[in-house]
């Protein structure tokens, strides 16, 4: 298994990414869902899941310096 090391002793593989994108996209949507235009959960993780590490990394939005990969996890992992 693949993993990303972010920062100096941190780690996550590919599934605790999806996960936590997954945790994210619950979160922001579990108020505002609309099945008309938003996709379903499983959906979402399915779209996920057949995209690479580097590009579920972009997903997350997250940088090197304001918004790390490590914050990101913290918060959604």
């Amino acid at each position: 298994m693949r993993k990303v090391k972010r920062g100096p002793l941190v780690e996550f593989s590919r599934r605790d990414i999806i996960q936590a994108l997954c945790n994210e996209y619950n979160h922001l949507f579990k108020d505002a869902y609309d099945p008309a235009i938003d996709l379903s959960l499983e959906q979402y993780q399915s779209e996920m899941e057949a995209k690479t590490l580097e590009e579920l990394i972009k997903e997350t939005s997250t940088d090197h310096e304001f918004y790390t990969l490590d914050d990101f996890m913290k918060r959604y992992g």
